[in-house]
């Protein structure tokens, strides 16, 4: 079975369990993004991305040479009679050098080219990759000073947010 190219990410495991044990609490995706166990996928948008400027000749994506990575769909919670609303639409993530970026999509920005940086990412080894012609990454994440007002204050920046697993197609060539 071939391995999706997407973004792989619970958001934050006790945010997520609060709205949804609200009485008006929703989480929704909004697609083409979706919802497993492991948390919320959001698919590689292959038409905005640019996985690997300057760095691995093969394409393989080497965090260490950077990368620019693109993926499609949103999250939305909602809750306190709408009170709480916060949308994590379009997900990108930037690396360079083993460290990187997660931005999301502006909510109602005029200008859709801007995003807003929610989380600042560690990369982390993945023992064995995907395979299957898709190289993968896996990433700790802490709240920006953007992420924390996108979420209405109630963390502080560089919270601990949900591990993240990225995965994308690997140059053939």
């Amino acid at each position: 079975m071939a391995t999706a190219a997407g973004l792989t990410w619970a958001v934050k495991d006790s945010l997520v369990s609060y709205v949804e044990a609200l009485d008006d609490g929703t989480v929704e995706t909004l697609a083409p993004a979706s919802r497993s166990a492991a948390g919320f996928f959001f698919p590689w948008d292959e038409g905005a991305a640019n996985p690997d400027p300057g760095g691995d000749p093969d394409g393989g994506g080497d965090p260490d040479g950077g990368g620019d990575l693109a993926f499609s769909g949103a999250v939305r919670l909602t809750g306190h009679w709408g009170m709480l609303d916060v949308e994590l639409r379009d997900p990108r993530v930037t690396l360079r050098g083993g460290t990187g970026l997660l931005l999301v999509r502006e909510r109602g920005a005029r200008d859709r080219a801007t995003w807003l940086p929610f989380a600042d990412l560690a990369v982390e080894d993945l023992p064995g990759g995907a395979g299957d012609g898709v190289v993968a990454l896996a990433a700790t994440a802490s709240l920006t000073g953007h992420g924390r007002l996108l979420l209405g204050g109630q963390y502080a920046s560089g919270t601990a947010l949900s591990r993240l697993r990225i995965t994308w197609p690997a140059r053939r060539g």
